[in-house]
Order: C-alpha cells, then sequence, then structure tokens
C-alpha cells in the first residue's frame, strides 16, 4: 500500500514539474522563418522514417538564422538537417530544436568556372546545373543522395572524386553566431571526414570546375 502511494505521489510530482516547466517553444527568439513544435520528420529526410522534433526551425535566410543562433539558450541542443541522407532519425525524435536548412539556402549561382552553392542546394542540383552552363569536375555529385552542406561535412564524394578535389571556400556559422570563410585547407579533409567544429553550421560552398562540352 505505501509503495502504491509513493507511485502515484512521483506520477503527481511529475505532473506538476511538466506543467512548471516553459515549454521549449516559448524560449526560443523571435524569427522570421517557420518555427513549429512536435514536427515530424519523415517527411523531409531521405528514408522517411524517424520520429518528431521536438522543435522543427526553418530559417528564412542567413540573416534570420544568424539571429537566431546568437540569442539562443546555450543549454538548448541544436540538430541541422539537411536532406538527412546521412541521418537515422530514431523513433523516440529529436530532443531540442532541430534547424533544416532546405530551399531558402539551396541558391546556385556561378562565377566564371566556379559555382556557388547553399548549404541546402542538393548535390545532384549542383551538377546538372553544372552541367547545362557546361562546366565539368562536377559530375560526381550526381552520384551522392545529399546535400551541399552534408558533403562538405564529410567529404563526400562518387566516381573516384570527392568534394576535396573541387571546394575552394566555404562560409560556417559558429554556436555565437558569427560568420566564417573557409580555406579548403581548413576543413582538414581526409576519406569520408572533415575537422571543421561539428557545431558549426555550413551556408555555402565555392567550387570550381572547369570548361567542358555538355554533351559529353
Amino acid at each position: 500500500m505505501e509503495r502504491r502511494r509513493r507511485r502515484r505521489d512521483n506520477r503527481w510530482r511529475r505532473v506538476m514539474l511538466a506543467h512548471a516547466l516553459p515549454r521549449l517553444i516559448d524560449r526560443l527568439p523571435a524569427v522570421r522563418g517557420e518555427v513549429s513544435e512536435n514536427a515530424p520528420l519523415g517527411g523531409i529526410t531521405w528514408f522517411r522514417t524517424g520520429g518528431p522534433a521536438e522543435v522543427l526551425f526553418r530559417p528564412a535566410d542567413v540573416d534570420d538564422l544568424q539571429t537566431f543562433i546568437a540569442a539562443l539558450e546555450p543549454d538548448i541542443a541544436v540538430t541541422v538537417l539537411g536532406l538527412g541522407s546521412n541521418a537515422m532519425i530514431r523513433d523516440g525524435g529529436v530532443p531540442g530544436v532541430v534547424i533544416h536548412l532546405g530551399k531558402n539556402f539551396g541558391d546556385i549561382s556561378f562565377d566564371g568556372d566556379d559555382v556557388i552553392a547553399g548549404a541546402g542546394a542538393l548535390d545532384v542540383a549542383v551538377s546538372r546545373a553544372c552541367r547545362d552552363r557546361s562546366l565539368a569536375g562536377l559530375e560526381f555529385l550526381n552520384g551522392i543522395p545529399g546535400t551541399i552542406g552534408g558533403a562538405l561535412r564529410m567529404n563526400a564524394g562518387a566516381y573516384g572524386r570527392e568534394m576535396s578535389d573541387v571546394l575552394k571556400t566555404a562560409t560556417a556559422m559558429d554556436p555565437a553566431g558569427r560568420i566564417h570563410e573557409l580555406s579548403r585547407a581548413d576543413f582538414g579533409f581526409a576519406y569520408r571526414h572533415s575537422t571543421v567544429n561539428q557545431d558549426w553550421i555550413f551556408l555555402s560552398a565555392r567550387m570550381t570546375g572547369k570548361p567542358g562540352d555538355r554533351a559529353d
């Protein structure tokens, strides 16, 4: 009887504590992008599986992301997600804030023989844009199921080439919201690995190709 009463009391305390604590979404900075609570992640990941994000944030642009990161309380966990092709989301979901760098970070532009792509740009989209521009050397991206941000993180590659072969510079944001320009040497590239701080968020990459023939 005493044990049953203690269990009831403990459950009651947990309920009271849950009501006393502020919801995570109420602790977050004001932003222009989309913020949603208990958001399913299956629809935005490569494998279409996994539980919800406690909070999902889709920044409107780099300035919006910078405002959010700079004002975020340091004890709040952050997970950055692109296409999720290299991530397995557990059924229980992801605690803290999941930042999804989607189409708002997917711009692709050209500067001579260089292609500049946002971290949310699909690898295959970059490869096809280069093909349409008759820019060779980035065809390998067509075989990588992910985004440029993920490719930077793991030095992704296919068909005998990898990101370290084409990267010139990249931009990344640190946990204080400061933006850094990184050279290829700053990445410490190895096979499917880079040494850039795991807490930094990649924003864009400048990669170089060479004039080619679209018919090739």
